[in-house]
């Protein structure tokens, strides 16, 4: 989802769990939980997304089941360069009027695109010669035919811990794009490790105990 500068903890119901939209009657059910405070990043920008990330802290904790877990934190910096990275969402399936909107959560591999290369694509777009990709993105995709879209914004993009591949880590969440994989153009990702630090000093100020999840 997008979660808006004006959104009130109200607003917002955090569901995890779901596969299939269109239905309550799935074999393994989703959970709900409320959200109590929002705490946007102080340097975000609506106007150009720099800095697009923000913390929800729900009203009780969400129940781990075999559906339902937890994704590990690149630390601060950390880089990434693999190829079988993985995004997840229910967002159009092409770009513009004709897209629809995915019943069942789809998943889609895509590759690490250096900051440069990413760049230099992105400034043949309308963006023009002059644009700047801003330190706060990561880029994935740029294969024809695969990309997220529309719809699968705030979704996350994971991709395998360099230190031990066989676990994963949330390296990216779903921001803007040129098209959706029509264009060849990677798509645009919030660079989660650039803001680790910012989350754990959230977390520690929120008194919230984060050692049951630390390995």
């Amino acid at each position: 989802f997008f979660l808006r500068f004006q959104n009130q903890p109200s607003d917002l119901k955090v569901r995890v769990g779901e596969w299939d939209t269109q239905t309550t009657r799935e074999r393994l059910p989703y959970q709900e939980r409320d959200v109590v405070q929002i705490v946007v990043h102080e340097g975000f920008r609506a106007n150009n997304l720099f800095n697009d990330v923000a913390l929800l802290v729900l009203a009780s904790p969400v129940d781990k089941y075999d559906h339902i877990g937890t994704i590990c934190l690149p630390s601060q910096n950390l880089q990434f360069t693999s190829r079988d990275c993985f995004a997840t969402g229910w967002g159009k399936d092409v770009f513009g009027r004709k897209g629809q909107p995915q019943v069942i959560l789809k998943k889609i591999q895509l590759p690490i695109v250096p900051h440069n290369i990413c760049q230099d694509s992105l400034r043949k777009t309308r963006l023009g010669l002059a644009f700047a990709l801003h330190s706060s993105f990561i880029c994935a995709g740029g294969e024809p035919g695969k990309d997220t879209c529309t719809g699968d914004g705030g979704g996350p993009l994971v991709c395998p811990d360099p230190t031990n591949p066989s676990r994963y880590m949330q390296t990216g969440i779903v921001a803007w794009g040129i098209g959706c994989g029509d264009t060849g153009v990677p798509g645009v990702y919030v660079d989660v490790a650039q803001f680790r630090n910012w989350i754990d000093e959230q977390l520690a100020r929120l008194k919230i105990d984060t050692s049951p999840y630390k390995f």
